[in-house]
């Protein structure tokens, strides 16, 4: 087993709201591997007023 650490940065749609962000975040992240181990670092707002989500994870790969 390949342990791999990531950094990421995903914009937040519009239209996936707070409480379905977890599983969201997890979604986008299992597209590298099996997820491990996750962190949102950091919510913040883009140029054109979206939201921007930081996620640190570890996954195997």
């Amino acid at each position: 087993m390949r342990l791999i650490s990531l950094q990421r940065q995903f914009l937040w749609p519009a239209d996936v709201p707070l409480v379905e962000l977890r599983s969201w975040i997890r979604q986008q992240l299992a597209a590298d591997g099996d997820v491990l181990r996750w962190a949102l670092t950091s919510v913040r707002s883009s140029a054109d007023g979206g939201r921007i989500v930081d996620v640190e994870a570890v996954i195997s790969a």
